[in-house]
Order: C-alpha cells, then sequence, then structure tokens
C-alpha cells in the first residue's frame, strides 16, 4: 500500500511540477518574446492597425459616429487572439485600459508606433486565472475584472484577411461593443420587449413589408431633403397602417432600436473611412442591393427565407432610418437613448413625432393612395410567393 501510494503522491507530484513548469515558462516568455510591435505577425500587425483608425475617429470625429459622450477609445478592452471563430484555443490576450493591468505578473507591455497613437498596450498570458471565463466558445462577451465589467473581443486571422460581412474586425467590434457600452442601460430588449407573438404569416402583411421597402429605397436613392421628408412620411404612414392591423408588430420597432443602432455605427464608420460596407451590404459591385431587390428574391425562393423579415431585416431598416434621419438633420439620438430612468424613442416613435402624425391620421384613403402609386397589386403577388414559402417550411 506504501509503495503504491508513493508512487501516486510521485505521478501527482510531477503532474504538478510539470504545469507550474509550463506556467512559469508561458509567463516568461510573455515577458520576453516578441514585445515589439515590429515582431508581431501580421494578422496583429493588421488588428493594431484597425484599433489605431478606429479609437482615431472615435477620438476626432465621435459625433458623427455617434456622439461626444460615447467614446470606445476610452474603454477598458481585452482582445483575445484565437486560431478561429469561437475558437477556445486562445495563443494571448492584449489588455488596452484596464485598470490596473500593469501590476499583474501576467501582463507586458508592448512597445508600440507612436504613428499608431494607441493606449498603453499590455499582451496577457493565457494563464491569466481573471481571465478564464473568456474560454468559452464565443466571439465576445464580458469578464469582471477587479470590479471593472470589460467587454473582450476575439479576433482570429480570418477576420484579418478573409471576412464575412460585416465580420471583419472593425465592424463586429464597433456593433458589439456599441451594445455593450453605450446600450448597457438601454431597455427595448428587455422583458421579451423584441418578441412577436403569433406573427402575421399572410400575404397582406409581406405585401405591405415591400411596400415599405420600396419607400426606403426611394429616401436611399435621393439627396433631396425634401423628397427624403416626403417619402419617409409615406413610410410611416404605412407601418402605422401594419401596426392598427396587428398591434403585436410594433415590438420590431424595438429590434430596429437596439440592431438598428449597433449596425448603424458600422455603416457611418465604413462611410468615414472610405469603404464599402453600406445598408444590405454585398461582396460584389455596387456592394450593396435595395430593399426592394431583397424582398423579390425572399419571394422568389432565392435568397434567405422568410423569417429573415421577422427580425434579422430590422438590423437593415433601423439603421437605414438613422441615416435618413441624418440626411434630413433631425437629432435623434438623444431621443433614441434609453434606461431605466429615462423612456427612449424607437426611429418609428422619433418620425411620428416629426412629422405631427397620430393614429387618427392614418386612413384607408391615404394608404390607398401610396399603393396606388407603388404598384401595390404586384406586391400582393409577391407577398403570397412570400407566405407559400412560409407555409411550406410549416
Amino acid at each position: 500500500m506504501k509503495n503504491k501510494l508513493s508512487k501516486s503522491t510521485i505521478i501527482i507530484s510531477a503532474i504538478v511540477v510539470l504545469l507550474l513548469g509550463i506556467i512559469v515558462s508561458s509567463v516568461g516568455l510573455n515577458k520576453a518574446y516578441k514585445i515589439k510591435y515590429e515582431e508581431f505577425d501580421s494578422v496583429d500587425k493588421k488588428m493594431f492597425e484597425q484599433l489605431s483608425s478606429i479609437y482615431k475617429y472615435f477620438n476626432e470625429n465621435g459625433d458623427k459616429l455617434w456622439s461626444d459622450e460615447y467614446k470606445l477609445n476610452e474603454k477598458p478592452l481585452i482582445l483575445i487572439r484565437t486560431n478561429k471563430d469561437k475558437g477556445i484555443m486562445r495563443k494571448y490576450a492584449y489588455a488596452i485600459n484596464v485598470d490596473g493591468i500593469e501590476n499583474s505578473i501576467f501582463s507586458k507591455k508592448m512597445t508600440m508606433p507612436k504613428s499608431l497613437n494607441l493606449p498603453s498596450i499590455y499582451r496577457v498570458s493565457k494563464f491569466d486565472t481573471s481571465m478564464i471565463s473568456t474560454w468559452m466558445p464565443s466571439n465576445f462577451g464580458t469578464v469582471n475584472i477587479d470590479g471593472q465589467n470589460i467587454f473582450y473581443f476575439k479576433y482570429s486571422p480570418k477576420m484579418m484577411e478573409n471576412p464575412d460581412l460585416y465580420f471583419d474586425f472593425s465592424s463586429f467590434l464597433l456593433h458589439e461593443s456599441f451594445h455593450t457600452y453605450n446600450q448597457k442601460d438601454w431597455t427595448y430588449d428587455k422583458n421579451d420587449g423584441e418578441y412577436i407573438e403569433n406573427y402575421p404569416v399572410n400575404k397582406e402583411n409581406y405585401a405591405l413589408i415591400g411596400l415599405e421597402f420600396k419607400l426606403l429605397d426611394k429616401c436611399m436613392e435621393t439627396n433631396n431633403k425634401e423628397e427624403i421628408k416626403s417619402y419617409l412620411k409615406q413610410w410611416i404612414a404605412v407601418r402605422a397602417y401594419r401596426y392598427e392591423e396587428w398591434p403585436q408588430l410594433k415590438a420590431e420597432t424595438n429590434t430596429e432600436a437596439i440592431e438598428g443602432t449597433a449596425r448603424y455605427i458600422e455603416y457611418k464608420y465604413s462611410d468615414l473611412t472610405g469603404g464599402k460596407l453600406r445598408v444590405l451590404a454585398n461582396k460584389e459591385k455596387p456592394y450593396y442591393v435595395t430593399f426592394s431587390h431583397a424582398f423579390n428574391c425572399i419571394a422568389d425562393g432565392i435568397a434567405e427565407s422568410p423569417s429573415y423579415l421577422e427580425r434579422p431585416m430590422k438590423y437593415e431598416t433601423g439603421s437605414a432610418l438613422g441615416l435618413m434621419m441624418d440626411k434630413i438633420d433631425i437629432n435623434w439620438k438623444q431621443d433614441i437613448e434609453d434606461s431605466k430612468d429615462k423612456d427612449g424613442e424607437t426611429q418609428y416613435e422619433i418620425l411620428k413625432k416629426y412629422f405631427n402624425i397620430s393614429d387618427k391620421d392614418i386612413t384607408e384613403d391615404k394608404v390607398y393612395v401610396i399603393k396606388k402609386e407603388n404598384n401595390y397589386n404586384e406586391l400582393l403577388i409577391k407577398g403570397q410567393k412570400i407566405f407559400d414559402l412560409s407555409s411550406d417550411k410549416n
């Protein structure tokens, strides 16, 4: 028994010594290996170049992205290098604006070029126990370090070299960090605020969505402020008419508020930096499709399923409404800001108030005129096709 116990003790001790050796060597390597930007691989260099650009625009043009009050460049951030999407196996992490990180045995300050104009960058060993929760198979989240609720974000070679639409480093980081930091007190999605019970799967609802899309396309295609106002006023009438028919649909405006504004940040940044990302982005020229084209493709069964119209499309309609309000100089961002102490207003509510439209102003006759001007009978045919596709799915 003693011999067996001794062997077990030896084995356990050897494993402990081996693990300690791995941890110590990892900490030592983190302190000494490739601590200068010039020694980083191409993925990390590209990442920091893009981060530098993001920080520059938040510092100099924060109001053009969102507001002067929201400064991502001043928020704590942890960037985790992985090998693939939602990677569990991580190489290391970089900590930025994290209080006290400079005192950690697991961290080392990196030598960065002054031209990048970044805050102090600390590389953190993968064995830092305060970041154990970041090993989960996710691309982003929050981790609590010394009382700080810090946003973490994982990046991989694909994100830097051949990203999918909306999942390039800059766009993805901007979107998710906006949710975490600027929207932390927003309540639009609380208590199932985005949930639509008994979604109306019928040709009339789909046709009216198609009508909304036609009006949004007209807004997007012109820079004439009076024309944009005219089309938006018609859009409000159609949207309000849909809500009179199916009141439960109003929950979709909460998705437009939450997801539409986060997507809006992506589009604004792309525009400021000369990028190609825009509403309903596409990888091929002209790098976008219209709302009506997307609607027709869904009806023809050659694109997304009909359920795409229920929630995912609200990322695009919400962001488009924000961009249109910018065009006609509506100061809408303060109104949409939401918290437990201040009820925010959705894009729909802001526009309805701006045009001073009440529910009693929405009449069959007014909507009929809008329908007639936009070939509504054709939209009804498309709506029937979408209904048929939905029925087949069920």
